[in-house]
């Protein structure tokens, strides 16, 4: 109790520098935890994509009806990692576009028919186990004579390989500077507190005190202060991400971010490390000097 009763005394006598340690771990962490929020739904979107694995293919107008099992059987044997190729009309394309537009989607109802828009489509779907030659099924499937054009998920699908990539780099050296300055500025915290006490310390080691017993209520501080900036950034995140986020993208159909739930267990190891690692040795190792009479 002791311990604690110090620890917290000494908080308040610092406070100032005691509120810019918090501050700077609270915006390393929030900077990390947004970076691993980013990933993870990026993951979860590149997964959602490779479930369906899918290439369209849209058929040439001029592709007489009688014509098209034998277009299909041609696609079928462009590659053995194709697992199943789905005829759909272009009406049938229509409505699910009304359906993906809801109420919004009544307006394309006037386009049934001669005054369709779009263009019968083959759905090609690959094996998830051989995706490394899904670019390269896409190009031979547009090179077959009746397939006007492709669509595929490939260029988005690098693109955000390519931003999964840069976040976790930026997020590796981020968090790498943003620790360094909140180690020294929680150690600058315990070494002020310690100035302070200087006296006090040199009295306490002439009587007989043991430098763990000094030294404790100096390391409780370095980590209440990680706990509570840990405790405040989960939850600034939680707030952003759950009241901010998800209900602006909420109504955009092809977005769907993955449930706070889902990713805050590792977002609180984290913190909790971070908080933890900066606050205790940084208070450690800014205490040694002043131990030495």
């Amino acid at each position: 109790m002791y311990f604690l009763q110090t620890a917290f005394k000494s908080i308040r006598k610092n406070y100032l520098m005691t509120f810019a340690s918090i501050f700077v771990l609270i915006a390393c962490m929030l900077i990390i935890g947004s970076a691993h929020l980013c990933s993870g739904n990026i993951t979860a979107f590149m997964e959602n994509l490779g479930e369906k694995n899918e290439i369209v293919a849209y058929i040439d107008d001029e592709v007489p009806e009688e014509n098209l099992q034998s277009l299909e059987d041609e696609i079928l044997a462009v590659s053995e990692y194709i697992t199943d190729v789905e005829f759909i009309t272009k009406d049938e394309a229509l409505t699910e576009y009304q359906k993906r537009f809801g109420e919004d989607g009544e307006y394309l109802s006037w386009f049934y028919g001669d005054e369709n828009p779009l263009r019968n489509e083959y759905r090609i779907r690959v094996d998830e186990k051989h995706l490394e030659e899904f670019e390269s099924i896409s190009a031979r499937i547009s090179a077959v004579d009746g397939v006007a054009n492709i669509s595929d998920s490939q260029d988005i699908v690098n693109m955000l390989l390519s931003l999964k990539r840069v976040l976790d780099i930026l997020g590796f050296w981020i968090m790498l500077i943003l620790a360094l300055v909140s180690w020294f500025i929680v150690s600058n915290t315990i070494k002020l507190a310690m100035y302070s006490r200087r006296h006090e310390i040199n009295i306490m080691k002439y009587v007989g005190a043991t430098n763990g017993f000094i030294r404790t209520p100096f390391i409780l501080e370095g980590v209440i202060i990680g706990i509570c900036a840990a405790a405040i950034s989960f939850a600034l995140q939680w707030v952003v991400y759950v009241y901010l986020l998800q209900p602006l993208v909420q109504n955009l159909n092809f977005i769907e971010t993955v449930p706070f739930v889902e990713l805050c267990p590792m977002i609180l190891v984290y913190f909790c490390g971070i908080g933890l690692f900066v606050g205790l040795f940084g208070s450690a190792f800014s205490i040694n000097k002043y131990l030495k009479v």
